[in-house]
């Protein structure tokens, strides 16, 4: 199985090749796949900690923080597989030293990256399994974590294939999963050092909301934009893709909201003017608010305000429902807005169990949206409540994960300054 997978890691290196001539983001990717050395540090680092890209990242933040307090002058280390998780995770608020890209995942890339980096702990966010990296990670007695992970029995490593997928997670020192179900199916497979600890998103959106980025409260359009809100019912449209946009456009006239805050998950030129041509008269620019003339839909046309933006509203529909993608909904969710979102969310627990505790809702067509927003904003009061007491009570994984950590007799030894 091992050759096969090898295998596939050429063959995908060749995609990338060739899709590079036709797609951006492919071409980005050729690009930084070719570069990758040159974004490796100069020395050692203490700690490694990979990302598949910006939403995983998130995830891990936390931990790098606490990992930070604990030891000032250790040197972190966070490598991304996507570009877009490299080009932006410098708009987070963040503890990281060096960031790179994963070169693709072959024995001799692994060789070579961990000669030159000499991590003395590394960190996979959620499931990324590259297991080429992997094994090198274990041969070289490096302590390997896996935090935030999520499995379910249709993954490859339940099946009778995946025997070698197996074998890389039984070498990983401990894995950190988010809820019972995913510790029970690897009891299953013999993988015994897991513990259900939750998800450290929590932490992080209720860090984030605690720590105001400091150049947004510069920013002349922002400042428009929240006097124009106040006292307004608002809906703040998150990361939305053309299924949102199409249904919204369609009930608009049907929803109680004086404002709509939309930012689309792709701010490309040609997106954004395919947003303006469907909503017509009605849509206006966040980046030109000197010259707002009552539009009710606000177009946002630039990245890492989304954040901000859900502390105007009073209900949030999230993007990525109809493609499986859901995006973060704990992020409105930390300011108590309740939240509706498309009916491809089974890979997502925290949407479950936003649902089971009446703070959110799904829809599949039009008639289903305008119901999901009916009921959500029933007694609303009582439903932000809920939300912000749900993410209070869901937070704590960040400390539980590190408190493990730390004290694992691998760790007693503070990284070298």
């Amino acid at each position: 199985m091992h050759f096969f997978y090898n295998l596939s890691i050429r063959l995908f290196g060749l995609a990338i090749l060739v899709g590079g001539m036709f797609n951006l983001k492919i071409r980005k990717r050729k690009k930084l796949q070719g570069q990758w050395k040159s974004y490796l540090p100069d020395q050692p680092v203490d700690l490694w900690m990979h990302c598949a890209s910006l939403g995983e990242f998130d995830q891990g933040l936390p931990l790098l923080w606490e990992y930070r307090k604990m030891y000032p002058e250790a040197r972190i280390m966070v490598s991304f597989f996507s570009p877009s998780g490299f080009e932006h995770f410098n708009k987070r608020h963040h503890c990281v030293d060096v960031a790179c890209i994963l070169p693709l995942d072959t024995r001799k890339n692994a060789q070579i990256f961990l000669e030159i980096t000499q991590p003395k702990t590394v960190i996979y966010v959620k499931y990324e399994l590259w297991l080429n990296f992997l094994f090198a990670v274990q041969q070289r007695k490096t302590p390997l974590y896996a935090v935030a992970a999520v499995f379910r029995k249709d993954h490859l490593m339940f099946k009778p294939l995946g025997g070698v997928f197996r074998n890389a997670m039984k070498g990983f020192t401990h894995i950190f999963v988010q809820n019972e179900a995913s510790q029970n199916l690897l009891h299953r497979i013999g993988i015994h050092q897991v513990s259900a600890v939750g998800d450290p998103r929590f932490d992080n959106v209720m860090l984030q909301k605690n720590t105001p980025r400091q150049d947004l409260k510069q920013d002349k359009n922002l400042k428009i934009l929240n006097d124009i809100c106040e006292n307004k019912k608002v809906l703040v449209v998150g990361s939305s893709w053309q299924a949102e946009e199409q249904l919204l456009h369609n009930v608009l006239h049907q929803l109680p909201f004086e404002m709509v805050l939309l930012a689309p998950h792709d701010i490309g030129s040609k997106h954004l003017y395919d947003v303006e041509t469907l909503f017509g008269e009605e849509c206006h620019r966040l980046s030109k608010m000197e010259f707002y003339r009552n539009e009710r839909i606000i177009l946002i046309d630039s990245i890492g305000l989304l954040t901000s933006l859900y502390g105007l509203g009073n209900l949030a529909l999230i993007g990525g429902g109809f493609t499986g993608k859901l995006h973060n909904i704990l992020e409105p969710a930390v300011y108590g807005l309740p939240i509706i979102f498309g009916p491809k969310y089974d890979r997502f627990p925290e949407a479950s169990l936003f649902i089971e505790q009446g703070v959110a809702d799904s829809f599949s067509n039009e008639a289903e949206l305008i119901a999901a927003v009916d009921r959500m904003i029933q007694d609303l009061e009582e439903r932000q409540k809920t939300a912000l007491n749900l993410m209070q009570q869901q937070c704590g994984a960040t400390h539980r994960i590190m408190d493990h950590i730390l004290n694992t007799p691998v760790h007693r030894v503070a990284p070298s300054s």
